[in-house]
């Protein structure tokens, strides 16, 4: 019996090539594929506390000037001049700019329903 060598060590036989496919049919099988690529380092994350304007805006998908204007009324830190944006901060902002069309707002409601009363203010008369 003579051993069989494949004609070239870079071609793969049809042998290989079903078990190359079914390798990735149970890949594709499986539903948490991250969970089988965790020993490949993942992207690395930013490892800092706080970010400035410029990636707090790309971050919420907002102009910077638009932080820059409301930042008093906006959650966030301040560091002597400097100021920061924790995580917890861009998820408050996120949440105070939510809409929910199908609700009515309490504040509408109650402006619409307040009787008119006359000013205490007297008008000068000439």
């Amino acid at each position: 019996m003579s051993a069989v060598t494949p004609a070239s060590p870079t071609a793969p036989g049809l042998t290989e090539l079903q078990g190359l496919a079914a390798v990735m049919s149970a890949l594709a099988r499986v539903s948490d594929i991250d969970a089988l690529l965790s020993t490949r380092p993942s992207e690395p994350r930013s490892t800092r506390l706080h970010v400035g304007y410029d990636e707090a805006a790309e971050r919420l998908n907002i102009p910077e000037k638009w932080l820059r204007e409301r930042i008093s009324k906006l959650p966030h830190r301040k560091f002597g001049k400097f100021v920061q944006f924790a995580e917890e901060d861009l998820r408050a902002i996120s949440d105070m700019h939510f809409v929910n069309p199908g609700v009515a707002n309490d504040k509408e409601h109650e402006s619409a329903v307040m009787p008119l009363q006359p000013s205490k203010h007297a008008r000068k008369r000439f």
